[in-house]
């Protein structure tokens, strides 16, 4: 009696091709080695020469305090004015844009190069400007100032209020100065010293200081911003912040690598398929005849 036993799968041959395909691509690699790793340096070192002579960047930044007790101006439709079609076609000379171009086109090419932001915590303005030196840097910032400055002044009926406030306050600092006056040359006669009088005094001594404070309050709302109000003046930058050197370089090594490893292994790939049979090999000949670089 005969036992009969079905063959048993060959559980080492995955194992055998796994590893001889290991050992393709180890010595795939061992070949091209100096291809790999000196192809990446040298085309990291070529950007990096070629990046000197790339355009070159430059920002100005200045800051600017925007919010007061009492205004109706915010730091964010400070911001709003700063990047508005207005403030862009007066700065666009600044900018040297060419005047023939749209109030589109202006928008368009500024809004790469002017960048506007508020602070969270203390709601200053914080202005940045790009162009290709850095006097240009900082012409366009200050451009960009000097025309929102007028845009910030109050307009219609706050504008109304605020004027006829400051006429009313104006009056009676008028009249209450001249109380006081008087009541100080009673005072230093001495013909006639009493409490009532010195405490009349001292009273229009401060009513008259806060008064003088409104009035300075209420002209600088109607003046709206200016130059009083900048914290930071637009900078002269020193240093470009474009082309980074670096990245440029760091990215043609690594995009370079890829492309090496890609092209050898798909290389090698032909040409295994190449011996595995006839058939495979003509269309191998073909690809090769349609890529010459690929041989």
């Amino acid at each position: 009696m005969h036992n009969n036993h079905p063959a048993s799968p060959d559980l080492s041959a995955p194992a055998a091709d796994e590893e001889i395909d290991l050992l393709g691509l180890l010595v795939t690699l061992a070949e091209h080695w100096k291809l790999l790793i000196l192809g990446p340096i040298v085309m990291g070192f070529a950007a990096f020469a070629i990046s000197f002579a790339l355009p070159k960047t430059y920002t100005s930044t200045s800051t600017l305090a925007v919010e007061r007790p009492g205004s109706a101006l915010s730091a964010p439709v400070a911001a709003s004015m700063a990047l508005s079609a207005d403030v862009f076609h007066q700065i666009a000379p600044a900018a040297g844009l060419d005047s023939g171009l749209t109030a589109e086109e202006i928008r368009k090419k500024l809004s790469k190069r002017i960048s506007v932001t508020v602070g969270k915590q203390d709601k200053l303005l914080t202005i940045e400007t790009q162009a290709r030196t850095p006097e240009a840097a900082q012409k366009l910032n200050t451009a960009l100032l000097e025309a929102l400055y007028p845009l910030t002044q109050p307009k219609g009926v706050e504008k109304k209020q605020l004027e006829m406030q400051l006429t009313g306050e104006k009056k009676r600092f008028v009249e209450t100065s001249s109380l006081e006056l008087q009541t100080a040359a009673l005072l230093a006669s001495g013909k006639v010293v009493s409490e009532a009088t010195s405490r009349l005094y001292g009273e229009l001594l401060v009513a008259n200081s806060a008064r003088q404070k409104t009035i300075a309050d209420l002209e600088m709302r109607l003046e709206g911003l200016n130059q009083g109000d900048i914290v930071q003046q637009p900078t002269l930058p020193e240093e470009e912040i474009k082309p980074k050197k670096p990245m440029i370089a760091i990215g043609a090594a690594i995009f370079t690598g890829l492309a090496l490893l890609i092209f050898v292994f798909a290389r090698q790939a032909l040409r295994s398929a190449q011996q595995s049979s006839p058939e495979q090999a003509e269309k191998i000949a073909r690809i090769r005849r349609a890529l010459p670089f690929c041989s």
